[in-house]
């Protein structure tokens, strides 16, 4: 490819660069606080679940219950886990990909909705994991787990996926129609 060639790199809008940041920063910021309050968390949890013995199965016998409330609060601090995790890694996703289809995809509407799911999905995936661990304690592991499935995950997941697809498909067109020139 020759300088001439080479594709000019474009920013982002500034919205998408702002979620991109903001969701780095709320990363950073829940990470410190599951740090920070590890100990009034995990207490807040245990104590919701002891408020619903039924909807996590426990049985009045200690070493029985004692087995379910561990699994559900390693669950339930995996979820803030997965939230940090995530929302780092998706703010800079947000970030590389929003730069790519900015400066490869040229027709403007494409080039929006494009970035538009990247940045939506990119940022709101990441949230199922705080919505799945905040009703851990209410509606038990497999519930918390559905409803942030269907509200959060599916959503925000296929947005992503969709746009990712779309970008992956304009990228490689792109590149079949400037090799014919």
């Amino acid at each position: 490819m020759r300088e001439a060639d080479a594709p000019t790199w474009r920013v982002p809008p500034r919205w998408v660069l702002l979620v991109a940041v903001l969701s780095i920063v709320a990363a950073e910021i829940g990470g410190g606080s599951m740090a920070r309050f590890k100990v009034e968390l995990t207490r807040w949890a245990r104590d919701g679940m002891l408020a619903r013995p039924s909807v996590h199965g426990l049985v009045g016998v200690r070493d029985v219950d004692e087995r379910i409330l561990d699994e559900a609060l390693v669950k339930f601090d995996a979820g803030l886990r997965l939230f940090h995790m995530h929302a780092e890694g998706m703010g800079l996703v947000i970030i590389a990909t929003s730069m790519v289809a900015a400066s490869v995809i040229r027709h403007v509407t494409a080039r929006r909705a494009i970035i538009a799911l990247l940045t939506t999905g990119g940022a709101g995936y990441p949230v199922g994991y705080l919505v799945w661990s905040a009703l851990i304690p209410s509606y038990g592991l497999e519930r918390a787990k559905t409803i942030a499935e269907w509200l959060v995950w599916v959503p925000f997941g296929t947005a992503t996926i969709v746009a990712l697809w779309c970008l992956a498909g304009l990228v490689a067109w792109s590149m079949i129609d400037r090799h014919r020139a």
